[in-house]
């Protein structure tokens, strides 16, 4: 079996003259959590979309469970559970009603992971969806995707409409799900505390180029800030060619760059004659200098 349930090769997609995703190469390993991010256009639906097999590339190849989308047969699509940022549901439909109902579609269907998600968000199967609130509504959603049992679950922005209590059972339900099966699942999320929070492995996109693949803990240790200052000659040329993000004020400069050893910024500030200040990043803090990189 491929050691990757989801693998891109410089995948694009344009609609007219606006690019929204660029030379795509994405690799997702078999049950982990994968942290997808990016600003509002960066792509990420887009991808998500493509990766579902609802949007097809301009150019290069995804392969989805070792299945290129444009040959999902059914059986493939049962193991794709996707939660999309708009899920629409039939609003006139009670919640048992409409569990029932989309149950028909699934062979593998496990009735039991409902039983236990309506009791533990609380949820009444009597009540209409139209009656419900948008983070219940998003709930039972998420819950219909989880009962088909598939392998892989796409989620964009699934917690979205979610309290801050719900969304915490919704990330404990999720993490306790995909670790007892081995599930795969691709999340996006605006909410960068939460993808810390059960995240194996991030990906950051910014204008439709993926800037950002790699695991959390790894992300996190070599990916610092650093305050220089006290220079004795001067910053006008202080210069790291190989940071993310270099901003200069009149008197210090804040660099953000990777870590590879403890002799990185003492040989730097040597190098101009000046001191430093080690900055230690959360992964919200590390996905705005990404992101940003390059607009100033």
């Amino acid at each position: 079996m491929e050691p990757y349930m989801i693998e891109t090769q410089h995948v694009s997609r344009s609609f007219g003259k606006n690019t929204a995703v660029q030379n795509l190469n994405l690799r997702v390993r078999r049950g982990s959590i994968y942290g997808f991010l990016g600003r509002n256009g960066a792509g990420k639906t887009t991808a998500i979309k493509m990766l579902a097999g609802l949007l097809w590339p301009d150019a290069g190849d995804i392969r989805v469970n070792g299945v290129a989308p444009s040959d999902f047969t059914v059986r493939d699509r049962w193991k794709i559970g996707y939660v999309s940022e708009k899920q629409i549901l039939m609003p006139g439909m009670r919640v048992d009603a409409l569990i029932h109902f989309t149950s028909q579609f699934y062979p593998d269907w496990d009735s039991a992971v409902c039983e236990r998600m309506l009791r533990r968000f609380k949820i009444d199967p009597a009540r209409r969806i139209k009656a419900l609130s948008q983070g219940t509504a998003r709930q039972v959603a998420f819950l219909l995707a989880l009962a088909q049992k598939p392998d892989l679950l796409l989620l964009d922005e699934p917690a979205a409409s979610l309290d801050v209590v719900a969304r915490r059972d919704f990330l404990d339900e999720m993490l306790q799900l995909l670790r007892e099966e081995g599930k795969t699942a691709l999340l996006s999320s605006h909410i960068l505390s939460d993808v810390e929070r059960v995240a194996d492995e991030i990906g950051i996109i910014a204008r439709g180029t993926l800037k950002i693949s790699e695991p959390l803990d790894h992300l996190k240790e070599t990916v610092k800030q650093a305050r220089f200052y006290g220079f004795a000659r001067g910053l006008d040329t202080f210069a790291i060619p190989e940071a993310l993000r270099l901003t200069k004020t009149r008197d210090e400069a804040l660099a953000t760059l990777r870590i590879q050893d403890d002799t990185t910024l003492p040989k730097l500030a040597a190098a101009h004659q000046c001191q430093y200040e080690l900055i230690h990043l959360n992964l919200e803090d590390i996905f705005v200098e990404i992101v940003r990189e390059g607009e100033e």
